[in-house]
């Protein structure tokens, strides 16, 4: 920071400053209030910025008002409070920059609404009292009507203003399920589950449970070549001679007779004839079949209507 001693010998008298004259234009004014602003300055040994400094001014505006440039100026408000700060540091006569200020606008709304007539669209609610009581009139006036219309709507029952109430006479309790109903044991899967046997569950791991083992019987008239494949995993091929033979499988089977079997020969599974297939003679089938799945595994029956 720049110290600055006291100089009387450069002191002036407030009398002794540069007047600025009445007559001239606000450009003139500018200008010559410019001059006498950057003579001061430079009088007390000031750069723009050490000015700026010490008023807290921004150094543009400092040289807009030293040059006379009004489009650079800040508003009047802001203007207004930088102008004594550069009167008292520069020891100018207090008010000597108020020509530097714009001319201010006068408001003209009020000298407006007193000029114009009052009428329904003129009307500025909360800004004038035709205004206010208007807007307190209208007010009144629509809560007057809605408690109108909801006496009249329910002198005429089509608006209840009490709670409705639940009719429980109407409820028949005789009607309800008995905790013992068998319809109701498929709803209890918790209960179905304590019921089941070990067995049912390791054939629910694997899926439904498989088919049982079936009883092929052959009665055979003629040596002939047997061929024989099973859903157990067996794979046979066997010499038969004339007689009866009996096999325990599990179906699917696929077996194949060589010679074919001729009508005087049998075959049967579980005691019913097989018959070969058309295209292929000599050559039987027998298709897997499923047990029926347990009761926990079924479709659930319909539920019963309420």
């Amino acid at each position: 920071m720049r110290l600055t001693f006291p100089r009387p010998w450069r002191r002036r008298s407030r009398s002794s400053q540069i007047a600025v004259p009445d007559g001239l234009s606000r450009d003139e004014q500018l200008r010559e209030l410019g001059q006498l602003l950057q003579q001061r300055r430079e009088a007390e040994g000031l750069t723009l910025r050490e000015l700026a400094q010490e008023t807290r001014i921004t150094t543009p505006v400092i040289e807009a008002l030293e040059r006379g440039w009004p489009d650079r100026l800040p508003e009047r408000a802001y203007l207004a409070s930088m102008l004594p700060q550069l009167e008292r540091r520069l020891a100018l006569t207090p008010g000597v920059l108020e020509p530097v200020l714009p001319p201010a606008v006068v408001p003209q709304r009020k000298a407006t609404l007193a000029q114009r007539r009052f009428t329904p669209g003129s009307i500025d609610v909360f800004t004038t009292w035709q205004g206010s009581l208007v807007y307190a009139i209208l007010i009144f006036l629509s809560l007057l009507m809605i408690n109108r219309q909801q006496q009249n709507l329910a002198l005429q029952n089509s608006q209840s203003l009490e709670p409705v109430r639940v009719d429980l006479s109407g409820l028949d309790t005789t009607a309800a399920l008995s905790p013992t109903d068998p319809q109701l044991d498929n709803l209890r899967p918790l209960d179905l589950a304590r019921k089941r046997q070990p067995q049912d569950w390791l054939n629910a791991a694997g899926g439904l449970p498989r088919s049982r083992p079936g009883v092929l019987t052959l009665q055979l008239t003629q040596p002939s070549q047997l061929q024989l494949f099973s859903g157990g995993g067996d794979r046979l091929q066997l010499q038969l001679e004339a007689g009866t033979a009996t096999l325990q499988l599990l179906a699917p089977v696929q077996l194949v007779i060589k010679p074919p079997p001729g009508e005087a020969d049998q075959l049967l599974w579980n005691g019913e004839a097989l018959k070969a297939e058309t295209t292929r003679p000599g050559t039987y089938r027998v298709e897997a079949t499923r047990a029926a799945a347990p009761a926990p595994l079924r479709p659930q029956t319909a539920p019963r209507s309420p």
